[in-house]
């Protein structure tokens, strides 16, 4: 097998990036984790590229001591969707069904690590023992059982907005590697497909009849009544929040075009965006209803 220096210098960026999950700049790590992988794929034949990945991952096991079982299991998360977005663009597939898949693979096994983690205790009991921990520190200066009282509302809370915020971090993750691994597979003379400019987003119109459907559904239904039908319908709305949440930033880089905004506005009007999905949802979801483009387009 013909060892290139290209694909020892990303294997090299793999391991330092493993190594990085351990310190304060998870976060940054965690989006670019998946870059490499999707490199050394799509650069690889299969064979070649499984003899890059069982070093990379002995060598961050042995250097990472006794967290080495975390960083590699961290390490797996990451190959599976890396892998699939690379064999995508090893074939040729147009960048939506890229990130759309890596979305899709990404948000399932987030989905399976909630199920084994709720399967070995109680997830709810969990973070409330452990908020009111924390929150006890400051009982003396309320009432006596306002600790518990308050855990109990930041769990409620909390899982209200895991939902959402499990489909927040699939995107930013796809997005993201997607994003820098176009630039990336330039380096090795791979040319991946570029995705819509998000000004030309547009999601479809009957997403706005499930929503209403699901809205007026979820104000009849109770869990006691509904059963399956119940859980269906609250996991449906904030999935279709979240698109409608990528419509609005797509709205707000296509009124930056129609107005000339500087290059950066689209970027920081998109923060409150992320900041307060409910309800600037709202502007995505008007922008598919009506044609509200064409009062910011001069004739």
């Amino acid at each position: 097998m013909k060892v290139s220096a290209k694909s020892l210098t990303w294997s090299a960026a793999a391991i330092l990036i493993l190594l990085s999950i351990l310190t304060p700049l998870n976060v940054v790590s965690s989006l670019l984790m998946m870059t490499p992988f999707v490199v050394l794929y799509t650069m690889l034949n299969p064979g070649a590229f499984a003899a890059h990945i069982v070093p990379i991952a002995v060598i961050a096991f042995l250097l990472s001591g006794s967290y080495g079982l975390v960083v590699v299991t961290l390490g797996l998360f990451f190959l599976v969707p890396s892998v699939v977005m690379g064999h995508l663009y090893k074939k040729g597939k147009p960048a939506k069904t890229v990130v759309i898949t890596g979305f899709v693979v990404i948000l399932a096994e987030l989905l399976l690590e909630l199920a084994i983690l709720s399967s070995q205790l109680d997830f709810k009991n969990e973070v409330v023992s452990l908020l009111t921990d924390n929150l006890k520190q400051f009982e003396s200066s309320f009432s006596e059982g306002w600790a518990a009282k308050n855990a109990e509302s930041l769990t409620e809370a909390m899982i209200t907005a895991l939902p959402m915020m499990l489909l927040l971090t699939a995107f930013f993750l796809t997005t993201v590697t997607h994003w820098l691994s176009r630039k990336a597979l330039r380096t090795v003379g791979f040319e991946a497909p570029a995705l819509p400019k998000a000004k030309d987003w547009m999601m479809p119109r009957s997403l706005v009849l499930y929503y209403l459907i699901a809205s007026v559904a979820s104000f009849i239904m109770t869990e006691e009544s509904a059963g399956y039908w119940y859980v269906a319908i609250t996991n449906l709305i904030p999935i279709l929040q979240f698109l409608f949440l990528i419509q609005a930033i797509g709205f707000v880089f296509f009124l930056a075009d129609a107005k000339r905004w500087p290059r950066f506005a689209p970027f920081l009007l998109c923060i409150p965006l992320l900041l307060f999905i409910q309800p600037l949802f709202l502007i995505g979801m008007l922008d598919v209803a009506f044609p509200l483009r064409r009062y910011f387009v001069k004739e």
